[in-house]
């Protein structure tokens, strides 16, 4: 069953995979690999579910890229975003989305290790959106714990708590796997 499950995730990346953060301040290394599987709850005056296919891949020492897929929700998402590492746990990353209308997206996330298996997230997450008539400025303030539980496998569970409007906030956790 657990090999069914693994094939059955590395598919549904394959087909692509960034929710709003699903990440920490650290950046993968050359040539490493993560995938990750995400239920969240988008919570908009109700609640939906929406599940994240989360894909990244390290580039050169300090820049990652990052693919993501939302999928079984209000709306589909699409994202893609470049991260790079300011500091040993501080990154910044920039990227572009669909979910419902095109954006462009900034994070900022910094990473404070508790014990060698688990850390702590925060930082700052902003979308411009362009829907059709207007430009919309949403801001998310990220919350969230990373626990290693092998050398290759995490959980993490992260709240995207909405700052501005018209915005949602976001509840969710899963699990990451490095190659």
């Amino acid at each position: 069953m657990k090999r069914f499950f693994l094939i059955l995730m590395l598919f549904l990346t394959v087909s692509v995979a960034h929710s709003q953060v699903f990440n920490t301040g650290q950046t993968l290394k050359p040539k490493t690999f993560s995938v990750g599987l995400e239920p969240a709850v988008v919570i908009n005056g109700g609640a939906d579910f929406i599940l994240f296919l989360h894909g990244g891949a390290g580039i050169v020492k300090g820049i990652d890229f990052g693919l993501n897929l939302g999928f079984l929700g209000p709306s589909e998402y699409f994202g893609a975003d470049v991260e790079f590492a300011i500091a040993k746990n501080m990154s910044i990353a920039a990227g572009a989305h669909h979910y419902g209308v095109f954006g462009v997206d900034g994070t900022f996330n910094i990473t404070f290790p508790i014990k060698k298996e688990v850390r702590i997230f925060t930082g700052a997450d902003v979308d411009v959106n362009f829907p059709k008539k207007d430009v919309n400025v949403l801001l998310w303030l990220p919350l969230g714990v990373e626990v290693g539980i092998r050398n290759n496998m995490s959980f993490i569970f992260e709240a995207e708590i909405g700052l501005t409007g018209p915005i949602y906030h976001l509840i969710g956790g899963g699990l990451n796997f490095y190659f």
